[in-house]
């Protein structure tokens, strides 16, 4: 089974963080839109997009392990999720859906083309690639 959300000690906190880069904090196993504050060799200072989410306090200051840089990736809860679409698992590994269904225990299985699969909860948000071309004008990213 594929893991769209790994524990900590497989996780190997991202480098390439920077002030005001737009991430993905994974929270249990919900995935929110931020944006980085500040970066400590313990911990990453994050601003959450709160017009996404509404619910309960957040964590202003979240371990590195939690998160990942957003470029080319798009949110999307699992119910979501159709045939085709590329997945991006918690090594930065994109998966394509094969097919994804609904239990009876509510919970979603999804079925990736290499033949895995993995079983989420039905408030997972996933991460996706993004095939939304970036649209530049005179060199500048809008």
């Amino acid at each position: 089974m594929n893991r769209l959300f790994a524990a900590r000690v497989t996780a190997v906190p991202p480098a390439d963080l920077h002030p005001g880069q737009a991430v993905h904090v994974n929270v249990r196993t919900v995935w929110l839109p931020a944006t980085v504050t500040s970066i400590t060799h313990s911990c990453i200072g994050v601003d959450y997009d709160t017009h996404f989410w509404a619910s309960g306090p957040l964590a202003s200051s979240v371990a590195p392990w939690v998160v990942r840089p957003a470029d080319g990736l798009r949110l999307q809860p699992v119910h979501a999720v159709r045939v085709d679409d590329d997945v991006v698992a918690f090594d930065s590994t994109p998966l394509t859906v094969a097919g994804a269904w609904q239990g009876r225990d509510r919970w979603w299985v999804i079925d990736y083309t290499t033949g895995e699969r993995a079983t989420v909860p039905p408030n997972a948000i996933l991460r996706l690639v993004d095939p939304t071309p970036t649209v530049t004008v005179n060199g500048i990213t809008l």
